[in-house]
């Protein structure tokens, strides 16, 4: 661990190197926060291993995960703040109103706030080839963003729960066909009947049912897809530029104590889902990126309810940084009184 890490509270501290935590390193330092950024691997997260991005902001040509992580890295060195990668969080305690942070290593980093964006690991399909595509036709949300890219094209979706009932739904209003591709037999063992309802409901939605994709095939984008049944082995291609993957993610979570709150799936709540927390200790209601811990708060993959993708994340890393200052300003006039 770095010397200037011993014996001294911090500003900030970042849990997270990812989009949100880089973006909050960045505005944290270069706002005068003495800010330490953590990550157990390399920064960039999940974000980090695509291949090409084409939807985020200023990039219309796209660019890397890895590349932009890069950026965003020296930016935040740039401003001083003090990264340390490589280093594992397992746990989280509190001294007289201070976070300590604890390492793998037995070390441990004191701070007056700190922000949780530690991501979630996507269930990744089986697929040889599927990290090439990730930013440039393979996709873990659905959302306005991405109807804009595949409108009037064919689309696929993988998954059988909800949340794929729900982007099969919405996206077949844009799309000019999906594929619903489920490993299982039936949709009604996973799916909400109202969902059901309204795909068996629909002309251009088709459901491929004891199916996966077994190759994805394209150049720099997505082209076609090879589809086989796990019961005959029979396969089919199919012409689609987008995949788009709701087979679950989990939330790098497991190292929080009780005090902060998650939800039924593991996701941190913030805002106004914990305005009634028994750990909410103060008057006023919790900051929207805020958890149930006063000062500590949560912003990308991690948060419950995100909306799953590197610009959102960049912003609530961003904005996670406004609050923390108002956080620090509320405290510093506490403790004067």
């Amino acid at each position: 661990l770095k010397k200037e890490f011993k014996n001294i509270v911090h500003d900030l501290v970042i849990v997270g190197a990812g989009p949100a935590g880089l973006a909050a390193a960045v505005y944290g330092s270069s706002e005068g926060l003495e800010t330490v950024l953590l990550d157990s691997t390399a920064a960039g997260g999940q974000a980090g291993t695509s291949s090409k991005i084409e939807n985020y902001l200023g990039f219309p040509t796209g660019i890397s995960g890895s590349e932009l992580a890069m950026r965003a890295a020296l930016q935040a060195g740039k401003f001083g703040a003090l990264p340390n990668i490589a280093s594992n969080v397992t746990g989280l305690s509190f001294e007289n109103g201070i976070n300590v942070i604890e390492l793998e290593s037995g070390e441990k980093i004191k701070t007056r706030s700190l922000l949780i964006a530690t991501g979630a690991e996507y269930k990744k399909l089986g697929i040889e080839n599927l990290l090439e595509f990730e930013g440039r036709g393979v996709y873990y949300a659905a959302s306005n963003m991405e109807v804009t890219m595949c409108k009037g094209e064919p689309v696929a979706i993988v998954g059988g729960g909800n949340s794929a009932g729900q982007a099969t739904v919405f996206l077949s209003g844009s799309v000019e066909k999906v594929y619903l591709i489920i490993r299982g037999s039936s949709l009604s063992q996973t799916m909400s009947s109202y969902l059901i309802e309204r795909i068996e409901e629909s002309k251009n939605i088709e459901v491929m049912v004891n199916s996966e994709i077994a190759e994805i095939k394209g150049d720099e984008h997505i082209e076609s897809i090879i589809v086989i049944n796990n019961l005959t082995k029979k396969k089919q291609e199919l012409s689609i530029n987008s995949i788009f993957s709701f087979i679950g993610a989990i939330p790098n979570t497991d190292w929080l104590p009780p005090e902060i709150e998650k939800d039924e799936k593991g996701f941190i709540k913030t805002g106004t889902s914990i305005k009634d927390s028994i750990h909410w200790s103060l008057e006023r209601r919790p900051f929207l990126l805020e958890t149930s811990r006063p000062g500590i708060f949560a912003a990308g993959d991690v948060r419950s309810s995100s909306a799953k993708r590197v610009s959102a994340a960049v912003g609530e890393g961003s904005m996670a940084v406004m609050f923390i200052h108002e956080y620090l300003t509320e405290s510093n006039n506490n403790n004067s009184k």
